[in-house]
């Protein structure tokens, strides 16, 4: 802390890179020194906001840097809260609930490689719970952290034909598909399901991922459910093995006699 005491801002010639970046540092070095312990909340975004004289998308950027780092974890109307004193490795994703898989997706950028029609095959029937050789849009990139300095993963969305005249523009939109299926067509989604499975990297991924063929990754299959438990689109996500970190929180239901 260079005898900074907490709350005060003084950046000086070392404070160097973006606000964010340099926000984040302060608040890892103030970790890493105890003066926020695991289990203890952050200051709130308008305390830091005040306090760096940033503005909120600064902020937020500064704390979804210490969430990358598994020191943080963040939670819809509670806050931000330590889980941990040092950097882990790879790179985390902690879902709540709906909400924090928007938040998630918000927060970094799908590059689209390719986009257009396709017909469903039996592979991917499997995915989208669909007929074969029925017509899906298909969108296939890479999704980077927001500073897009690394590669979190390779994607492929598959979304329903009805959706796909909303969607001509996504190479130039570039953020989560399910956010822009939700808010143009007005349709909502309840549901998500997910399924995670150890597979070594497809050829088309490592290359795009720049890893060496077959390398270790984990699988994130996410299917998007209507209200009336209709499919309305389904993406694939493949994370580096050694980099990709998930949490799940599980909270206990109502106790029963």
């Amino acid at each position: 802390m260079s005898g900074r005491a907490m709350g005060v801002w003084e950046p000086g010639a070392e404070e160097a890179g973006p606000l964010n970046e340099r926000i984040a540092r302060a608040l890892q070095e103030e970790i890493r020194a105890g003066l926020h312990p695991v289990g203890a909340t952050l200051p709130t975004e308008t305390a830091l906001c005040a306090r760096f004289e940033a503005s909120r998308f600064t902020v937020r950027e500064a704390l979804r840097k210490l969430v990358e780092k598994g020191l943080v974890e963040r939670r819809q109307g509670a806050g931000s809260t330590v889980i941990a004193t040092s950097a882990q490795p790879g790179f985390a994703q902690v879902f709540d609930d709906l909400a924090d898989m928007f938040e998630y997706a918000r927060d970094t950028h799908f590059d689209v490689a390719t986009l257009g029609m396709i017909q469903v095959d039996p592979e991917v029937a499997g995915f989208v719970q669909a007929p074969v050789g029925t017509s899906w849009l298909k969108a296939e990139g890479v999704r980077w952290t927001a500073a897009r300095d690394a590669a979190i993963c390779f994607v492929s969305v598959y979304v329903h034909a009805r959706f796909a005249p909303l969607l001509a523009d996504l190479r130039e939109v570039g953020g989560a598909v399910y956010g822009l299926v939700e808010a143009r067509s007005g349709e909502l989604i309840a549901e998500a399901l997910q399924e995670i499975t150890a597979r070594p990297m497809p050829p088309p991924v490592a290359r795009a991922l720049k890893r060496p063929r077959g390398s270790p990754a984990m699988r994130f299959v996410r299917r998007y459910y209507d209200v009336s438990g209709g499919v309305m689109l389904t993406s694939v996500n493949w994370h580096p093995g050694e980099e990709c970190r998930y949490t799940t929180r599980i909270r206990r239901g109502e106790w029963r006699a």
